[in-house]
């Protein structure tokens, strides 16, 4: 039977309902999500005339022997019960008392509703021929559509309970249950009509014009509610996409912020390098990662507070950043550089080799010490003291290294400064 059809306005018969069913269960969606209750209203109808215009653009299709003929009032009356019956279908389902726990009710309602268009369209062929079905395919096509009404409420159900960021998984419901419902009414259409035919009675005695006047309105009522479906669904894509562009760019405008905060918090704002927090969170890294051995250089500037006595703050700002670039162009990807506070930086090292930590440290001692061209000034005097404490040799945690490297880098400045050493628990004493 399926190659008395033609294939081409079946196809097109198939998107039109989709689209019809596809925006029903959205108007659902959004009325449910923003409690507005009215847009559920409009599903109904959406739904009703995506079944008619799927049944009659069906019988259209198939290649008969003559021209079909209806009774106008039976066909638009099928119409009115497709669309008010799926209306109370959608008003039981949004009710959870009518609904239940298995969706019975609502389902029974929707597939009353799709057999009740369906044979009162059948009926509505006034030259359909031999017109009688069988109690069987009748039964079989109700079961159809009643199984495919439960899947489909199911499926409605779960997209409706989707939130936020599951909204993707809500589409993926949303396209379930309307190719469900659209493959349900297909096949309770061709259960329904499988035994009918229409070439027994080659043309009906009604005049010619009339029967134009019919097919003419038919013809202009599918046209009329096609159109009018296509442009509700583009409306609603529009005003989706519009409100998905906007949520979009809202999101990558948080994100950005959310980053740009945390680069404040986590950040010095004069030199951007890493602040005492994200030092921290960085060596409890290191630790958990089981770097070892893992040399902590705690850096003070010598000099420094006659800079900002003589010249000013701003000229000791101006030295730290140029300071700051100096310690991370010459330490690079072999350490981790953090500035604490004042004239303060940390540098992290994972090295096994100590000498080769030490040669890093001269290295950088005899960068510090070199001449500044400043805005107000030229300095040449700043030195540094370089203290060092060994994970997991002097502690294991950041507060303790961080203390005995500080302890160290006191010793050698009061030995002579520009020097480096390494945390001596002989020598050295923690303070109480």
């Amino acid at each position: 039977m399926l190659f008395n059809y033609d294939v081409s306005l079946v196809l097109l018969a198939v998107i039109s309902a989709c689209v019809a069913f596809y925006v029903s269960f959205w108007l659902c969606k959004a009325g449910a999500r923003r409690n507005h209750y009215c847009w559920p209203l409009f599903s109904g109808p959406t739904m009703g005339c995506g079944i008619w215009v799927l049944h009659y653009m069906v019988i259209q299709a198939h290649h008969h022997s003559h021209v079909i003929n209806y009774n106008i009032h039976k066909t638009l009356a099928s119409l009115l019960i497709a669309m008010v019956g799926c209306t109370l279908g959608f008003a039981c389902f949004l009710f959870k008392k009518l609904r239940g726990q298995h969706y019975l009710f609502p389902a029974f309602i929707f597939s009353l509703s799709a057999a009740s268009m369906h044979y009162l369209g059948m009926a509505a062929i006034v030259n359909a021929g031999d017109a009688y079905v069988s109690r069987n395919h009748i039964i079989l096509s109700l079961v159809v559509i009643f199984i495919a009404s439960l899947i489909m409420l199911r499926l409605m159900h779960l997209m409706l309970v989707m939130k936020g960021r599951n909204d993707i998984y809500a589409n993926f419901y949303r396209l379930g249950a309307t190719l469900t419902l659209c493959t349900g009414v297909a096949m309770m259409h061709f259960v329904g009509s499988c035994e009918m035919n229409m070439d027994t009675h080659p043309m009906s005695s009604m005049p010619l014009v009339q029967d134009d006047y019919i097919e003419n309105t038919i013809a202009m009522t599918l046209s009329v509610l096609v159109a009018m479906v296509f442009l509700l669904a583009i409306v609603i894509w529009f005003v989706n996409f519009k409100k998905h562009l906007s949520n979009e760019l809202l999101k990558r405008e948080l994100i950005k912020k959310n980053l740009l905060l945390k680069q404040m918090t986590q950040h010095d704002s004069l030199t951007k390098l890493p602040n005492r927090l994200y030092l921290q969170t960085h060596l409890n890294t290191l630790f958990a990662s089981h770097a070892v051995p893992l040399f902590i250089m705690f850096i003070d500037l010598d000099g420094f507070k006659r800079v900002n006595d003589v010249w000013g703050h701003a000229v000791g700002d101006e030295l730290l950043v140029k300071i700051s670039q100096t310690l991370k162009e010459n330490v690079c990807h072999e350490g981790f550089v953090a500035r604490i506070g004042g004239d303060e930086f940390i540098i992290a090292i994972c090295q096994k080799d100590k000498e080769r930590v030490i040669q890093l440290a001269q290295k950088l001692l005899s960068k510090i010490a070199g001449t500044y061209e400043l805005s107000a000034t030229t300095v040449d005097f700043i030195s540094a003291s370089i203290g060092v404490s060994i994970y997991p040799e002097h502690g294991t945690d950041v507060a303790t290294l961080l203390k005995k490297a500080d302890v160290a880098m006191y010793y050698i400045k009061n030995q002579g400064k520009n020097n480096i050493t390494f945390y001596n628990e002989i020598e050295m004493t923690l303070p109480s």
